[in-house]
């Protein structure tokens, strides 16, 4: 069996793949979905916005897949090691959300939003935070599994 520099044996780099074109193809499908309704007049959120959102959900679905598969982590990894890094990551990314709206909670920058009425900003938020928060579960899914496979 080959390893490459990912760790990731070939039939968890064949999965990995697989996933990853057919993510690429509904984001490409959806995009193009999404502009032909805009340019007829259907507006479900703001310009920006809405090829972000597609965007984010088609990473998040790819994510999850992946996991599921059992293709994103290589077969022998050091468990204690992905769980303290994990924590880190998630230390360090609520740490700087937090000093970023800290920021920009009282400052009056040109940049900051136009209407009252534009939420863009606060939906890409929550669509990350939800994409993140279904890797995280699915992550936790297949450790179980992974355990109990290794339990038997």
């Amino acid at each position: 069996m080959k390893i490459s520099k990912s760790a990731l044996d070939e039939m968890q780099t064949e999965r990995r793949n697989r996933i990853g074109n057919q993510m690429f193809l509904l984001t490409f499908y959806v995009l193009l979905l999404d502009a032909g309704l805009y340019g007829m007049g259907i507006h479900w959120l703001e310009y920006p916005t809405n090829s972000m959102v597609i965007i984010i959900l088609s990473m998040s679905i790819y994510l999850v897949r992946t996991i599921a598969a059992n293709a994103y982590l290589p077969p022998k990894t050091d468990s204690k090691k992905t769980v303290a890094s994990l924590l880190i990551a998630i230390g360090c990314s609520v740490a700087l959300a937090a000093a970023v709206f800290s920021f920009f909670k009282n400052s009056s920058a040109p940049f900051s939003a136009q209407g009252a009425n534009d939420h863009s900003a606060l939906i890409l938020f929550l669509v990350s935070v939800v994409g993140l928060l279904l890797s995280l579960i699915a992550a936790i899914i297949r450790k179980r599994i992974d355990k109990n496979d290794s339990d038997d």
